[in-house]
């Protein structure tokens, strides 16, 4: 019985030289699924499917801090939490949009780092917006005559400021340290 060595197989060729493997051992790593069996959510090889749904989740989390900030400002009116609601809005946005960056199974990522950062300030930022204005349609509606401006300073002061700088941080963070399933 002749002796083997690792790995060779048992399958010599005519001439008595070691067999050749069926086929290279690099193509465990191409490609095998065709773009007709790939899900929606990864079609196309720059990756631009890939956006909707975690633009959508993002725009959802911001829509529900919008909500807890008119909550606080407006039916409490308090001030207390609203930092506090401001920053967890931003982390929460930057975490979940941060998924259009990550590149899918066959697909390139919807969105670079950067543009992914940028997206979720500015969602994070309308969401504060948003809930300014809902706040101050609020008052309006029961008999305030300050316009915004006015009444956002006359009523919440540096509030305002803080809220927009602790969202833009914590979307910045959100976006880089994402992302996060869900």
């Amino acid at each position: 019985m002749a002796a083997t060595e690792p790995g060779e197989r048992g399958n010599p060729g005519a001439d008595g030289a070691k067999g050749r493997l069926e086929r290279p051992p690099s193509d465990r790593y191409a490609n095998t699924g065709s773009a007709s069996t790939q899900s929606p959510s990864t079609a196309g090889p720059s990756g631009r499917g890939r956006l909707p749904l975690p633009a959508v989740k993002a725009a959802v989390a911001a829509l529900i801090g919008a909500t807890g900030l008119y909550a606080l400002g407006a039916l409490i009116a308090s001030t207390a939490g609203l930092l506090f609601v401001a920053g967890l809005t931003g982390a929460a946005v930057g975490l979940i949009l941060a998924r259009a960056a990550v590149p899918g199974d066959l697909a390139a990522p919807a969105l670079t780092r950067r543009q992914v950062t940028w997206l979720a300030i500015a969602l994070s930022i309308g969401a504060i917006a948003a809930g300014a204005v809902a706040t101050w349609l609020n008052a309006i509606g029961e008999g305030g005559t300050l316009g915004f401006i006015d009444y956002q300073l006359e009523t919440f002061g540096p509030f305002i400021v803080g809220e927009a700088v602790i969202a833009t941080l914590a979307a910045a963070w959100g976006a880089s340290a994402g992302p996060v399933e869900g």
